[in-house]
């Protein structure tokens, strides 16, 4: 199943026992006793199923259940009582909770009801997939990813596909800003032209002119031959500028012309070459700052950075950690042979806890490591790295994603998406009226952005 699911519940022997029955039906469990803890948790990671208890001791559970169809109005969620009513009945229902279950009751009970729930949504998911439409993994099979962060960036990407304008991506080292530019050619009407990437960091000044620009034979001494710049290859396609803050000074003026004449000419030649190129660039520095030292061209980044698209880091998209952790097993286990088919649970809750400072990349080294040690079908805690297994923390504590309130969560939803999303978009995600969202809009003196 490999589903995340929270049990909220005030008696601990309830909650070991259901949580180690879960575990082994490979669901991921989170346990909380109170009501803060439950919406402190909730907002650090969205879960797909809740069981949640009624009657908790700092609060009512049916109003954690409204904030979590706010949150996530897909959430799967069963209620549990020791004081089963009319009233409380009624309110569940609602509230569309999938099932309203009486204490004590029987754990084949709850697991009987999981079970159902998910064959409906199988059911439901099935007939979707009937229907006629584009699926994400076919116009962008090479990214993985079902976040909310991820769609966002692959509908920016849609957008802007097919036009002309220059694109940098910012990125923390590991993201796949590569990954991503790729992804932008592949979905434009440059397709079948060349996608040529350059690192600005890899090569020396000396090589990196020669290397984009060619040469003709007798330009310097070792030129026996013509040679082709990367920039003449890609004529008609794109090119991919990789740590383009890195890139000397002296060729920042050569590009800049490349850019606005498109024109190249090869070292040693008098003849000047047209160019029809898409510039897609790519930098985990703040160009800003490089140009305030004196090391970017304030013109050159104006015309790199037409669009700028943020790769979010991993740590921002834990959705995504266990779908790529999966497709990594799955990729290593086919090339080494291995008859491996699943991640234990202890494992992928390590693996969902750890802050990743290397991102995607290091994900894929980790559970590649992990199909190498392993020594069973599964992937187990003792596979993975000593530093994962213990929870060492490697990026600064400043830097980890705050644990926000409802209010605080759905007033920075609001301000982070309302870019993307028609208001009655944004109020259906948000689980509320498009008058509620306008009230709150007005609330927090918040500005309509379309």
């Amino acid at each position: 199943m490999n589903e995340r699911l929270m049990i909220v519940d005030s008696d601990y022997n309830v909650r070991e026992s259901l949580s180690n029955r879960l575990r082994k039906e490979n669901f991921i469990v989170d346990c909380v006793a109170t009501l803060k803890e439950a919406l402190n948790n909730y907002t650090t990671y969205i879960h797909d199923f809740v069981i949640t208890e009624i009657e908790l001791p700092d609060g009512d559970g049916l109003e954690f259940v409204r904030k979590i169809k706010k949150l996530n109005p897909s959430a799967k969620i069963i209620v549990t009582t020791s004081y089963p009513s009319i009233a409380s009945a009624l309110k569940s229902l609602k509230l569309k909770v999938d099932d309203y279950i009486v204490k004590p009751f029987i754990y084949d009970e709850v697991m009987a009801s999981l079970k159902q729930i998910l064959r409906i949504q199988m059911e439901k998911e099935e007939i979707v997939k009937e229907k006629p439409q584009i699926k994400q993994s076919e116009e962008f099979i090479s990214i993985i990813g079902e976040s909310v962060e991820i769609k966002l960036l692959l509908e920016k990407i849609k957008k802007i596909a097919n036009t002309p304008t220059n694109v940098v991506l910012l990125g923390e080292t590991g993201t796949g800003k590569e990954l991503f530019a790729r992804a932008i050619h592949e979905a434009s009407y440059r397709k079948k032209k060349p996608f040529v990437a350059i690192n600005c960091a890899s090569l020396p000044d000396n090589l990196l002119e020669s290397e984009l620009f060619g040469f003709v034979k007798g330009s310097f001494t070792g030129a026996t031959f013509d040679k082709k710049g990367l920039l003449e290859i890609a004529d008609g396609g794109t090119v991919f500028l990789d740590e383009i803050g890195d890139l000397p000074i002296s060729l920042q003026a050569k590009l800049l012309r490349v850019i606005e004449d498109k024109e190249i000419r090869p070292l040693g030649s008098v003849t000047i070459k047209k160019v029809d190129l898409r510039f897609i660039s790519a930098t985990n520095k703040d160009l800003t700052e490089e140009i305030k030292k004196g090391n970017f061209r304030e013109d050159l980044y104006f015309r790199l950075n037409v669009i700028t698209l943020h790769i979010p880091p991993l740590r921002e998209r834990v959705k995504d950690i266990e779908i790529l952790a999966y497709h990594f097993m799955r990729k290593f286990a086919i090339k080494m042979g291995k008859d491996i088919k699943k991640i234990e649970p202890q494992t992928m809750q390590l693996l969902l806890k750890y802050s990743w400072p290397g991102n995607v990349r290091e994900l894929q080294n980790v559970i590649e490591q992990s199909v190498v040690f392993s020594e069973y079908d599964s992937i187990k805690p003792e596979d993975l790295p000593e530093h994962i297994k213990t929870l060492e923390r490697l990026v600064d504590k400043r830097k980890e994603i705050p644990v926000l309130s409802i209010e605080e969560y759905t007033k920075e939803f609001i301000l982070k998406y309302q870019s993307f999303y028609t208001e009655q978009e944004l109020a259906d995600m948000l689980g509320i009226t498009r008058k509620a969202l306008w009230e709150k809009r007005k609330k927090w003196g918040i500005t309509r952005t379309q």
